[in-house]
């Protein structure tokens, strides 16, 4: 084994304790994006935190009520940053779990957060702590930490921020879920939300059946050639996932919604989408009804590239250093920061966090002995990065 990742080895084995004890207080402080007070209260308990270590920080408003918080380990260096991004938030509110609920048993660790992603956000910290031990003064290395990325961001411009802070870096590691199958995203799709609403006229089943118009026969038509869009061989999925109309049983509804879900392989995709789910919504089966189709928000995609695929063989020969097999590629369904980081332009990889499962779950949990594995992985990565 090489001697820095010897020595970033044992800087990480000495400092186990106090890294799960910060994961602990992380997973204590439970919270969701929707508890705007709780969000804030947990940031700034992160900067108190981070400040004490002598990190450059700033909360960067987002217009959404939860700033964005930036913290820079040696502002000062000439080379160009590196980017370990992140969220804070979980999905259950506060009280979904009893108080204090972060336990670990045979290895394991439980509670909100575990793997997605305050068990990320430990890394983060002691990535830089383990560089400093070996003297690292080459980059910056700047943390980013979001507190409403459950949520997608809504009425936020944190996406808008993550690309700025990630704009000139020299790469990025999205410290979300480590997969259970030890693969690294290398890519992920994109998504399209979209709401379709039809309106109709209403009336008595039995006195206005021939005058009425019925919204949700309406729908119907449109819901099948939605569906039909379809083409998974292709990246593509169109999903019509919720669907609200009628009041009673015995009158003709005059409204109809539904949510469509849309995920897309290729940037190049989402126009062409777009076109055709509104075009899909154009003929009208039912006379008298209205259509109205409104793409409400998109997620990009994170797109494969030669470049994520060589920063993950410089983490491969990391993990071979730690006796560690090497990890496999994947290109995920799901979202994550990561898609606002490759607008950037610069190499990314994303769930290089903590291994673990059941996340937006209550049964969450993270491999405890992979919170410290994999800080050491991308401290030694990171410590040997001269270009990319």
């Amino acid at each position: 084994m090489a001697d820095h990742a010897v020595k970033i080895g044992q800087y990480v084995d000495h400092c186990q304790a106090e890294m799960v004890d910060f994961w602990r207080d992380l997973v204590n402080f439970q919270g969701c994006a929707k508890e705007v007070p709780r969000m804030k209260a947990l940031l700034q308990m992160v900067k108190d935190r981070l400040e004490q270590e002598g990190f450059l920080c700033r909360m960067i408003p987002s217009g959404g009520g939860i700033p964005v918080l930036s913290a820079v380990d040696g502002p000062e260096r000439t080379g160009k940053p590196i980017l370990l991004c992140g969220h804070l938030d979980t999905v259950f509110p506060r009280d979904a779990y009893p108080e204090n609920p972060f336990v670990i048993r045979d290895g394991i660790a439980y509670g909100p957060g575990t793997a997605d992603m305050k068990g990320g956000a430990v890394m983060m910290l002691y990535i830089v702590k383990a560089l400093r031990s070996m003297g690292f003064d080459r980059s910056p290395i700047k943390l980013l930490l979001c507190g409403d990325e459950e949520i997608g961001h809504v009425g936020s411009r944190a996406p808008e921020i993550i690309r700025q802070e990630a704009a000139g870096c020299l790469c990025a590691f999205n410290l979300e879920t480590g997969r259970m199958d030890d693969c690294i995203a290398v890519g992920r799709k994109g998504n399209l939300d979209c709401h379709i609403t039809v309106r109709g006229v209403g009336g008595h089943v039995g006195n206005d059946f021939l005058t009425g118009r019925n919204a949700i026969e309406e729908m119907a038509h449109k819901i099948l050639a939605l569906q039909a869009l379809t083409r998974y061989e292709d990246g593509i999925i169109v999903s019509v996932d919720v669907i609200q109309g009628g009041t009673v049983s015995n009158a003709i509804p005059d409204f109809c919604k539904i949510e469509v879900d849309a995920r897309f392989d290729h940037a190049s995709d989402l126009d062409e989408l777009k076109k055709q789910i509104s075009q899909a919504c154009e003929a009208t089966h039912v006379p008298d009804t209205q259509t109205t189709v409104d793409f409400m928000n998109d997620m990009p995609v994170f797109e494969k590239t030669q470049a994520n695929l060589d920063l993950l063989d410089r983490l491969n020969q990391a993990a071979a250093e730690y006796g560690h097999p090497p990890f496999g590629t994947a290109f995920p369904g799901g979202n994550s920061d990561v898609s606002y980081i490759s607008q950037a332009g610069i190499p990314a990889i994303c769930s290089c966090g903590v291994k673990g499962s059941g996340a937006h779950t209550m049964e969450e949990c993270a491999i405890v002995d992979t919170l410290f594995l994999r800080t050491k992985m991308i401290a030694c990565v990171i410590y040997e990065l001269e270009s990319i």
